[in-house]
């Protein structure tokens, strides 16, 4: 397979065969154009020097045609090289009375003295050469004879200015072909010099280096706008791999403690001879840090499941109705610590019914862990314009300030004692806004360090007229 042309290249003879056509046009007009000129010129000439004839010729008053002086026409045309006189008498084919300057050699037989109708007649003899020849009759008035002028101009200098200029345009052409070509080359070259900025950048794109970024100050408008893009989907290609390499730490960093504690009481367990009671103790020990490990793996699955999920799978759904329906899940846990809930409100959006559910009892379970014994927790519904809110709060202790815009991270915890001994890993939160990012919504939290804590989701509602 041959090698595909440079863009530079293709540009460059787009460019000149444009141009080669555009030139070869010039050209062609402006040869068509001299001609044409040259031949009005000719014409012109030989009208006016006709005339001068004719006039000389009747203000001289001859009585006959032979007392026509030779002389006198000969000193208008003298100064005229390129034309000859034939005088005849215009009543008489044959011979003319006389001549003045050189007749044409191809063109001497062919013209004669009969009446012609035409003005003007071009002669051509075997080389192309032409001769333009003008005609006139004339009447003395003394005689009444009838003379007529024959006025012959010989065209070779035009035809030999049109050859010169068609030569020097068949050599000139090929060379300003060649400069519009090489030229148009350069100018896309140079055109498309800010193109090897992406390819530099490009190609030292790696998942370790993404820093790079063009410049879009000196750029043309339209690199400018892809600019903008390649700089942007680097921010993002940039984000995500920290993203992920952080993620990757935290996962591991999880996954350490419970599988460091199930070969920790393994080995403990095989140094020496126990009792059954003892293995079984030992057993029960690994089974709940089989359990965390089980949580985050599905935790794990659902945030990848929930990133990946189709939109097409979303429906009406009434927030009163799936929030009442955690709170029959959750009313058994709350009870227990004597906390109350309560729904209030209601709206419609177009969600994942599960997702939607899974969102609320995170927030639910965290607000009842959280809720001081003997207080309530409130889910709020309120409808505003086009958006929909549902919120969760507690009366328990805040989080401190430098803890609020991270919490929603994978894996973090305010508390993370408290969070393990609890079974929190950390994940319930960054699995609500991946929900409401699924859902083109946001969630936020206001806490107080003294409490109350609100969570608030934020949906786009739909209207049911």
């Amino acid at each position: 397979m041959s090698k595909p042309l440079s863009l530079s290249l293709r540009i460059g003879l787009s460019v000149s065969i444009m141009g080669s056509a555009l030139v070869v046009l010039i050209f062609s007009q402006s040869w068509f154009t001299l001609r044409t000129q040259l031949e009005v010129i000719a014409e012109s000439k030989l009208a006016q020097k006709l005339g001068q004839i004719e006039h000389s010729v009747l203000e001289a008053g001859p009585a006959s045609i032979d007392e026509i002086d030779p002389h006198m026409v000969d000193d208008l045309i003298s100064g005229h090289t390129d034309m000859s006189l034939m005088v005849c008498n215009a009543e008489l084919s044959g011979s003319p009375i006389f001549t003045v300057g050189l007749i044409p050699a191809a063109i001497e037989n062919t013209i004669s003295c009969n009446k012609n109708s035409d003005f003007y007649q071009k002669y051509f003899d075997k080389s192309g050469v032409n001769s333009l020849v003008a005609h006139t009759s004339i009447r003395i008035p003394v005689s009444g004879e009838a003379i007529r002028l024959i006025l012959i101009s010989d065209r070779a200098e035009d035809l030999y200015l049109l050859a010169a200029y068609r030569k020097s345009t068949l050599i000139a052409i090929p060379i300003f072909l060649i400069i519009i070509g090489m030229g148009a080359w350069w100018i896309a070259k140079r055109g498309l010099a800010p193109l090897n900025t992406f390819r530099s950048l490009t190609s030292a794109v790696t998942t370790s280096e993404l820093k790079g970024r063009i410049e879009c100050q000196d750029l043309p408008f339209e690199l400018n706008e892809l600019a903008d893009s390649v700089n942007l989907m680097l921010e993002r290609l940039e984000d995500g791999v920290k993203q992920l390499a952080d993620f990757s730490d935290n996962l591991a960093h999880e996954l350490r403690s419970p599988i460091t504690n199930l070969m920790g009481k393994a080995q403990v367990a095989l140094s020496k001879n126990r009792t059954s009671d003892q293995y079984k103790e030992t057993l029960e020990s690994c089974v709940e840090e089989l359990e965390r490990v089980s949580r985050i793996v599905s935790d794990m699955l659902y945030l990848a499941q929930t990133t990946q999920a189709d939109s097409a799978a979303s429906e009406s759904l009434s927030l009163n109705k799936e929030a009442n329906h955690i709170v029959n899940l959750f009313n058994a846990i709350a009870e227990e610590k004597r906390v109350r809930l309560s729904v209030v409100g209601d709206d419609f959006i177009l969600g994942d019914k599960l997702m939607i559910q899974r969102a609320i009892s995170n927030l639910l379970s965290n607000a009842i862990r959280h809720a001081p014994v003997d207080s309530s927790v409130p889910i709020e519904i309120i409808s505003q314009s086009n958006q929909a809110f549902l919120s969760i709060s507690n009366s328990g202790p805040g989080i401190p300030t430098q803890h609020l815009h991270k919490i929603f991270e994978r894996f973090y915890r305010v508390d993370s004692g408290r969070s393990r001994a609890e079974g929190g890993i950390g994940l319930g939160l960054a699995m609500v806004r991946t929900i409401m990012e699924f859902h083109n919504g946001t969630v936020t939290v206001e806490s107080d360090i003294q409490g109350p804590t609100k969570f608030t989701l934020t949906f786009r509602k739909i209207n049911h007229d």
